[in-house]
């Protein structure tokens, strides 16, 4: 959105709509909205703060921090940071462990280090400050890739957060998928809680071209115990419809195993492949629903006109959504990002009420634009 004028169909997006590759980057309000009468909270936290200029370098850890801290305090209704993870991880105690699996396909595309850094400050700060960082784990397979989680971020950086990470076994527990015995990661069967932490990049071979929150949990089961294999043949995740291995994975375990759902949005690429980003997108996504969180980030990743060789579609979060694993019908929020722990100055019911009051000749174009800007932070 132009700091010169707002329009009416910036705010009002049609079901299934795409407001535009602008608005995911920070131009208009809304991004991506759906207008349904049941539908998941998808939370998305932007700021053109969060990344300066077009490199990993230039990513800024301290707007990514108040990004993740946004989302998760809307999520949950809580002002506090700790309050609001705690209120995710619900019955959390100083021995409860928490897994992440972040989404690590090469060493060049990948979650940001910034929001890795950005989610374990926020989750040390439960318990009163208690919540130790050594329960945490950031773990991938290896596939493709020796010390996998080392090499994208540095065994050092990873140490000097206190938490446990490395490449995985697969003894947890077992889950039947696709008619096959399959195991768990150990880090995340050992856990308590799970998090599932995405880039956002379409997947240029993979039947719906979805990559996302629920694509990046097929690394966390294997066939075999003692190392990552995947179920290639018969309905193997890379199948097509119904999508049965995905269904089963999510019904067995991830369903109930999985507390949140998060894309790093600060930049995008074109495939999971590519070495670099193409875009910056200046965002952090999450949400509880993965089938929501997924939908979101298709229309994001068309927004942006990202797709490779297969269209990226919504065939996956539908097709969970039909087994009873979330709604692929989602409703987007969008939290105000401001640093130290600052009140945002207004609301999304504010600024609505502002434009009615705008259409209605009530408010002038620079009492929206001024609201706007206090929505985002500005000063």
């Amino acid at each position: 959105m132009s700091d010169s004028r707002i329009k009416r169909r910036t705010f009002v997006t049609g079901v299934g709509a795409v407001a535009g590759a602008a608005a995911l980057t920070g131009d208009s309000l809304l991004g991506v909205k759906e207008a349904h009468a049941a539908s998941s909270k998808v939370y998305s936290a932007h700021s053109s703060k969060m990344v300066t200029g077009t490199t990993e370098s230039t990513v800024q850890e301290a707007w990514v921090q108040a990004g993740v801290d946004a989302c998760v305090k809307a999520m949950t209704g809580q002002s506090d940071v700790g309050k609001a993870w705690e209120a995710i991880f619900s019955g959390v105690t100083l021995s409860k462990k928490i897994a992440i699996k972040i989404n690590c396909l090469n060493t060049s595309v990948h979650p940001q280090l910034a929001t890795v850094k950005a989610l374990v400050v926020g989750m040390t700060k439960m318990l009163g400050g208690k919540y130790p960082a050594s329960n945490i784990s950031l773990f991938d397979n290896n596939l493709w890739t020796k010390g996998k989680v080392q090499s994208c971020y540095g065994a050092s950086n990873l140490d000097a957060l206190g938490i446990a990470h490395g490449e995985d076994n697969y003894n947890g527990a077992a889950v039947t998928i696709g008619g096959t015995k399959m195991y768990m990661s150990k880090y995340l069967s050992d856990a308590a809680y799970g998090v599932s932490l995405a880039k956002m990049s379409p997947h240029q071979y993979y039947a719906g071209g979805l990559s996302g929150v629920i694509k990046n949990m097929m690394g966390a089961v294997s066939t075999s115990t003692s190392t990552y294999k995947a179920k290639k043949t018969g309905k193997g995740f890379h199948d097509g419809s119904p999508y049965t291995a995905f269904c089963d994975l999510f019904k067995g375990y991830c369903k109930a195993h999985l507390q949140l759902h998060i894309v790093d949005m600060l930049f995008a690429c074109r495939h999971e492949n590519e070495k670099g980003w193409s875009k910056v997108v200046n965002r952090i996504t999450m949400g509880a629903d993965p089938c929501a969180v997924d939908a979101y980030n298709v229309d994001a990743i068309n927004a942006l006109k990202m797709n490779v060789n297969k269209a990226v579609t919504k065939a996956v979060p539908s097709a969970l959504a039909s087994c009873g694993i979330g709604n692929a019908s989602y409703t987007l929020v969008e939290p105000a990002v401001t640093l130290g722990g600052g009140t945002p100055a207004t609301s999304r019911d504010d600024l609505d009420a502002e434009l009615r009051d705008r259409r209605s000749g009530k408010a002038a174009d620079s009492d929206v634009r001024a609201l706007l800007k206090k929505y985002r932070g500005g000063k």
